[in-house]
């Protein structure tokens, strides 16, 4: 202690025999110091002064925008520094009805006129962040020397002397870091913002950019992300926590630290109450009702453990009602736009989904793979085999599906599922990244071309027998039986392998192969490479996307015109600009391919291969239990498809106004799901499902027919000729379409008047 206070008095006498030393020499060199540094700094201020001014200037107008005072402005990303995080700005996907399905952005911001802030985040923002704000020019000494006085009794930063401008100049012209070179040069730049605009605009431009934590800048996406409203809706405490997490966004903000949150909106209350903004009577009670309100539960030590606040977050805050399409279309946008201008130039992505469709399509989607995956998981329960188990629940994980719906008159996708989930680890779009074997779901474009050649009719009698094509193909029927001489049509229903081979065998592939290629827009090497001329092919043993399938399909019902699926219809800048209209761009294409190459397929063809359909619904049929539990009102087509070894499930179905393929499979490859786990099991339970939902409370009409050139005859389905009066032929299709002078022209010799008094 003694060597202390020697020392001590050592030290004041020091000081004392150089006063001016240290009270006038050294604090001058300080002063001069400081100055020297000032003036160096304000050059490099004077260097960027007008690169800053413009930028504030583009910022400004941003805000001019949400609040329609000035027209005429076209928006450009050239207009805007996207370096600079305070603007980043998200790219809005919208559904064809203007409902949000997602968004792009790295960071969340939605700029909000200043009529939209509530009275009362405005006074919570003052009475916390700056009592001066209206009285000084950027710059408040008197905050200043109230933070230091503050900060020498706590012996800590407990508070700042930043102005708003100031933390405005701070967040938009600074790298953020802590040095005093920033702070001077902030107090230029908050200098010469209070000369430019009024206080009301430095709340606004400063409100709309700040930082809030969580990824979202701006009271509106704070919002929106802490209590699922816009900020306009919100009450004074709520506006009192958003406002409380601007000094500390990562320990104040109530996602990340709730009883921090709310121990700073108590005081954010009292600091209103002290300011005169409110009284401490409203005050209390307005606290209590928003912990009532947002269900905020203490533990024993009374400190907020959880709440409903922020449970926005993965709804209202990120929306994302169709993933896989999404990050399609985000593809495409950076394909033309670049990445940057995508997540940060506030586009918006107006497309042709169906959001409604889209969200019924996403449940029977993973209804239908939840229930296969189950089945594998059943299968290895029962097990003996302790490796044969591990792979059975290991083919459970990997069951994937698609199902996408194209309007078939213009190619506009009103539905696009890529899979059961979307995430960091499951990103593969199935409905266009996988090839897989359609199988029997692609008989109808056989038939098809069958029928325009006049090969077969819906009547034409071919016999179901144990067949061996060229020198060693012999294919098998599904349940390994043959049923002698059916008809065309009834072969089509029940999915009979070995005449959908005997009609391509007498059609031959030269028909085919022009629809597949004008079809698919393929080129003449494409073609070749992923199609051969094999008798398979009849049994869809070459690989389509489910998004060709559904493609090739929507020929059958739109008359055999060419489309080209599309998913943008046009993409407008933050102004409100159209600066792509894909739409018009793919519209103009299809009708210039329509003129110069007419029809893929005869229209009439096609009605009458859709009309043969009809049979797959109906008993007999392969998707005849869909129409029992649907008991759809309505009139549908389809044809179901499984691949090799049970593989791959497919269901390609028809409206009038929708196709739609669904595919279920093994994401790993050609795995087995399963004996009898074939199309019409999995994925035309699917698409019942969805199209019970789509069409719940509307009906689409019966398809279209050509005007000219198809009848209609009601024909035996044992025989395919006309029965000779009602009741006497036991199965028969009402009202079947056959190309004009292609109809049967006799009655039935099976059933007969005599025969049947035979049978009795």
């Amino acid at each position: 202690m003694r060597r202390f206070l020697d020392a001590s008095r050592e030290a004041v006498g020091w000081i004392f025999d150089h006063k001016m030393l240290v009270f006038v020499y050294l604090p001058l060199l300080a002063i001069f110091m400081l100055a020297a540094y000032t003036g160096f700094v304000y050059l490099g201020w004077q260097r960027d002064r007008e690169a800053v001014l413009d930028r504030l200037f583009k910022y400004k107008r941003l805000i001019d925008h949400t609040e329609e005072l000035r027209e005429g402005y076209a928006y450009r990303s050239a207009d805007i520094d996207l370096g600079a995080k305070a603007v980043d700005i998200p790219t809005r996907i919208y559904d064809r009805n203007e409902e949000i399905i997602g968004e792009f952005f790295e960071q969340k911001r939605e700029i909000v006129p200043y009529s939209y802030i509530p009275r009362m985040l405005v006074n919570a923002v003052l009475a916390s962040e700056d009592r001066d704000f209206y009285n000084h020019r950027g710059i408040s000494y008197q905050g200043i020397l109230r933070a230091m006085a503050m900060n020498l009794v706590h012996l800590r930063v407990v508070q700042g002397g930043s102005t708003i401008t100031q933390q405005l100049a701070k967040v938009l012209f600074t790298d953020m870091e802590r040095s005093l070179r920033r702070k001077i040069y902030e107090a230029f730049c908050a200098t010469e913002i209070e000369k430019s605009y009024d206080k009301q605009d430095i709340l606004s431009m400063y409100l709309n950019l700040i930082y809030f934590g969580n990824g979202a800048y701006g009271v509106e996406s704070t919002a929106k992300m802490f209590f699922g409203a816009s900020v306009r809706e919100l009450n004074e405490t709520e506006c009192a926590m958003i406002v409380g997490v601007i000094s500390n966004p990562l320990y104040y903000s109530p996602i990340s630290n709730l009883d921090n949150s709310i121990n700073k909106t108590r005081r954010i209350m009292k600091s209103l109450v002290d300011a005169g903004y409110m009284k401490q009577k409203a005050a209390d009670w307005q606290f209590q009702r928003f912990l009532s309100k947002w269900d905020v539960v203490f533990d024993g030590e009374h400190r907020a453990v959880s709440s409903l606040i922020g449970s926005f977050i993965m709804s209202t805050y990120r929306v994302n009602r169709a993933p896989m399409f999404n990050e399609l279309i985000r593809r495409e946008l950076s394909s033309k736009f670049g990445e940057d201008v995508v997540k940060k130039g506030g586009l918006s992505v107006y497309t042709t989904i169906d959001a409604a469709r889209q969200d019924i399509a996403r449940r029977a989607l993973q209804e239908g793979v939840l229930s296969q995956r189950e089945y594998h998981i059943r299968r290895a329960e029962k097990m003996r085999d302790p490796k044969k188990a591990e792979a059975e629940r290991a083919n459970a994980g990997s069951i994937e599906g698609a199902l996408v719906s194209l309007d078939p008159a213009t190619g506009e996708v009103l539905a696009h599922v890529g899979g059961y989930s979307f995430s960091s680890q499951n990103q593969m779009d199935h409905v266009t990244q996988i090839r897989r074997q359609p199988g029997s779901s692609f008989k109808p474009i056989v038939y098809a071309a069958a029928i325009e050649a006049r090969d077969i009719t819906p009547s034409t009698i071919i016999v179901d027998e144990k067949t061996i094509f060229g020198r060693n193909y012999a294919p098998r029927n599904y349940d390994g039986k043959y049923l002698g001489p059916v008809t065309a049509r009834d072969a089509l229903a029940k999915s009979i392998n070995i005449v959908a081979v005997k009609v391509i065998e007498k059609t031959g592939y030269g028909h085919l192969f022009r629809i597949l290629k004008q079809g698919l827009d393929l080129s003449e090497g494409e073609l070749s490479e992923r199609f051969g001329k094999t008798p398979s092919m009849a049994l869809g043993t070459y690989e389509l996307s489910p998004l060709e399938n559904c493609t090739l399909h929507a020929l059958l019902i739109n008359g055999g015109r060419y489309i080209r699926p599309y998913g943008v219809r046009y993409v407008k800048d933050y102004n409100g600009n159209i600066v792509w209209n894909n739409e018009e761009e793919i519209n103009s294409a299809v009708m210039e391919r329509r003129n110069r190459m007419g029809n893929i397929i005869d229209p009439a063809a096609c009605a009458v291969t859709v009309s043969m359909l009809k049979g797959v619904f109906e008993e007999g049929g392969t998707a005849a239990h869909v129409m029992k539990l649907r008991k759809f009102a309505f009139p549908v087509s389809g044809k179901t498809g499984t691949s090799s070894n049970y593989s791959d499930a497919w269901f390609v179905g028809y409206t009038s106004d929708m196709v739609t393929a669904v595919w279920v499979g093994n994401k790993k490859g050609a795995i087995s799901l399963g004996e009898g786990r074939a199309g019409g099991v999995l994925s035309a339970g699917i698409w019942g499902a969805y199209a019970a939902g789509v069409y719940r409370e509307f009906r689409p009409g019966d398809f279209a027919v050509p005007e000219d050139g198809v009848t209609r005859q009601t024909i035996c389905l044992d025989s395919g000729l006309v029965p000779r009066e009602p009741g006497l032929c036991p199965r028969v299709a009402v009202d079947q379409l056959f190309i004009s002078g292609t109809e049967p022209g006799e009655y039935c010799k099976l059933h007969t008047r005599s025969a049947e008094e035979e049978r009795q």
